[in-house]
């Protein structure tokens, strides 16, 4: 009896490597696959409510969806997974320029939408190793906390309304305290998963509205392009 079985596991076992290796393998999601950088255009200082030295971030040109994930929400996208019409550098309410995702070598794991009976009010981004997460644009810093629901999150004031959430970070930067001004692409901290959360992640919104009370967040890839990158990408 014991032989029998083990002739027939063996035999479920060759049966399941024939399948596995005849099937196609799903795309693999490699870190340095967007390495072409997006220069962040004059106006993206230009647009801001204060002048604040500019940190080392540049925007990554492509942004793709995690392989072998289940995405809600997921945008368009093609065969290698990259997403559609992806825009690196938007325009907020036709005031604010900014970085539609604020990290590198990152791909999407869930999009802006209705998830599990609510509303999911920005887009997760993953990386590994786990990288920095920078600041979209420049702006003053309303707060850079815990929370238990977000964790370790920073809420920048961008000036004419608008704001950017960073939330589940590891660990929040040296000097990133409420109250001070910052710049484009300044290290804000690495994508964690502190406060409700899952897996090591980004959560990134966008808002416009008044601080505190009044807030809405946008899904950030549903803003237009940068017009002036037209030309250049």
């Amino acid at each position: 009896m014991a032989d029998m079985l083990r002739i027939l596991l063996a035999s479920l076992a060759g049966a399941f490597l024939v399948t596995a290796c005849g099937t196609t393998p799903a795309p693999v999601f490699y870190p340095n696959r967007g390495a072409e950088r997006v220069e962040a255009p004059a106006a993206i200082t230009a647009t801001a409510s204060v002048s604040a030295e500019q940190g080392p971030f540049q925007p990554d040109a492509d942004l793709y969806l995690c392989p072998n994930s289940t995405i809600t929400n997921a945008f368009a996208y093609d065969d290698n997974l990259r997403v559609i019409d992806f825009n690196p550098i938007i325009l907020v309410d036709g005031k604010v320029v900014m970085a539609s995702v604020p990290t590198n070598n990152a791909c999407m794991t869930s999009g802006f939408g209705h998830r599990m009976g609510r509303t999911h009010k920005g887009l997760d981004f993953r990386s590994r190793p786990a990288g920095m997460v920078y600041s979209a644009a420049p702006g003053t810093i309303r707060e850079a906390k815990r929370s238990p629901s977000f964790g370790n999150t920073i809420l920048i004031d961008h000036g004419q309304g608008v704001f950017t959430r960073y939330a589940h970070l590891a660990n929040i930067e040296a000097g990133v305290e409420a109250g001070r001004d910052i710049g484009f692409g300044q290290p804000l901290g690495i994508m964690g998963t502190t406060g409700r959360s899952t897996g090591i992640h980004l959560h990134f919104e966008v808002l416009t509205g008044s601080y505190p009370s009044s807030l809405t967040a946008y899904n950030p890839l549903s803003f237009p392009p940068y017009i002036g990158l037209t030309a250049a990408y």
